[in-house]
């Protein structure tokens, strides 16, 4: 008597073990796949502030110029006059 219930309850902690694994298995799998569309995105907005930083520092090295200058000069007379 005891046994068989020993062993029924053996055999249900199996089918629960065997559908676990199952999920996990599934699951790591899903992270897998999640974990290299993460690193390909990642790799984009690495790529994209490195162009944005380069793009700030031409900006600003171009505003910084002498020309730049004398046109804001030149644009806005109020301005340099106040300068």
């Amino acid at each position: 008597g005891d046994l068989g219930v020993e062993i029924a309850s053996m055999e249900n902690d199996l089918e629960d073990t065997e559908q676990s694994l199952g999920e996990d298995t599934k699951f790591l799998a899903d992270l897998g796949a999640n974990c290299e569309k993460k690193e390909k995105d990642w790799s984009e907005i690495q790529k994209t502030r490195s162009e944005e930083l380069v793009a700030l520092a031409e900006t600003i090295k171009i505003l910084n110029d002498d020309d730049a200058l004398e046109l804001f000069k030149k644009t806005l007379p109020s301005a340099a006059a106040a300068s």
